[in-house]
């Protein structure tokens, strides 16, 4: 066991070195970049759940008023009163 964590911080230090001298921005710059993909990919994120709330909420509303109607009409037809 003692072997094979050697290995991976081995090969983990190796990772990083090569990352480091082959970065191809200053760490500055790689920050704002992940930071503006991330704000982006939110933002779209947000986007799309609200569009899925809306049609969820516009789908809840119509089946709701559905039952209404469908319970309004079954009462009616049973109190002997057919009045739509």
């Amino acid at each position: 066991m003692l072997k094979g964590l050697r290995v991976a911080v081995k090969y983990l230090t190796i990772g990083l070195l090569a990352g480091l001298l082959l970065a191809p921005r200053k760490g500055d710059e790689t920050r704002t970049i992940l930071v503006d993909r991330a704000r982006e990919y939110i933002k779209e994120l947000m986007g799309a759940a609200q569009q899925a709330g809306d049609e969820a909420t516009g789908k809840s509303g119509d089946m709701t008023y559905g039952s209404y109607e469908t319970e309004h009409r079954a009462y009616d037809s049973t109190s002997g009163d057919n009045v739509q």
